[in-house]
């Protein structure tokens, strides 16, 4: 689970979730998969837009999707050195 960062900022909380549509593991905001639940339609709403019809849990995930790896990286604020080494 991708999410807030020590400096207090906060990225949306990602659960990986692959399609069995196109096999690709996309991230899925928390918030998303707790309004689905209420749906009970079974679809979650990726970063990347595309409508997930979610695969087994219990196989491994798919190749992630670009664009939701890209939007992750692009949203998560970078650690300075100083916290990188301190952990």
């Amino acid at each position: 689970m991708r999410g807030a960062d020590q400096t207090g900022w906060h990225a949306a909380d990602t659960i990986t979730v692959t399609c069995s549509a196109d096999s690709r593991a996309h991230e899925v905001p928390d918030t998303e998969l707790a309004a689905a639940a209420r749906r009970s339609d079974g679809h979650y709403q990726a970063l990347c837009g595309h409508r997930v019809a979610a695969a087994p849990m219990v196989e491994p995930d798919g190749q992630p999707c670009l664009l939701c790896a890209a939007i992750v990286e692009r949203t998560t604020p970078r650690r300075s050195a100083r916290q990188r080494i301190l952990g």
